[in-house]
């Protein structure tokens, strides 16, 4: 019988593997997530971007809600930004949040699988264009923050949102402080 040889390494597609981790008001199954994430993709950049895309699910804990994709190295954006639009899974509101990318599974599992860093919950109280907001997490410099405004909860609820996105730079001032610097 004849047995088709391996590509070499050379020929092959470069991977990078994408951490996420899923917040809902409920525990979502590994095949729910999947068929979010392929089905927003498709939704996004059609049967051929798609198939450039190269991903596929390849773990997700039920329990902790975290788990990762395979892609393409050039399409690492889109595959993020697919995922980002996932907004709701079975009739719930859902938002997964990415962790952060590495090109192999073993850092991916060490860097942002591990528990020691990823997604960090505080609990803490910001004021954002005026607003209170209760900081719920953070994650590779983003801030996710929830509106204690109940009218603008309401408005995140139609766009089924939940939290609002900001960098950590925005919250400690940073630009702020360099506009002030250059007299902007």
């Amino acid at each position: 019988m004849l047995r088709a040889k391996p590509l070499p390494p050379s020929l092959r597609h470069r991977k990078r593997y994408i951490a996420f981790r899923a917040e809902s008001d409920r525990r979502l199954s590994r095949r729910e997530v999947g068929a979010a994430i392929t089905c927003s993709a498709l939704a996004l950049f059609g049967e051929t971007g798609f198939a450039e895309l190269h991903l596929r699910l390849l773990e997700f804990n039920e329990q902790e809600q975290r788990g990762f994709v395979v892609c393409s190295h050039t399409q690492v954006r889109r595959v993020i930004a697919a995922m980002s639009a996932v907004s709701e899974i079975a009739g719930e509101r859902v938002h997964l949040l990415p962790l952060g990318v590495s090109g192999t599974v073993r850092a991916l599992r060490r860097k942002f699988l591990s528990g020691e860093r990823g997604f960090i919950s505080s609990e803490e109280k910001v004021k954002l264009e005026g607003k209170d907001f209760i900081l719920r997490g953070t994650t590779c410099g983003l801030c996710y923050a929830e509106p204690v405004d109940e009218a603008l909860r309401e408005r995140l609820r139609i766009l089924k949102l939940r939290f609002v996105g900001v960098l950590d730079k925005e919250l400690r001032g940073e630009e702020d402080a360099a506009d002030a610097k250059h007299g902007l």
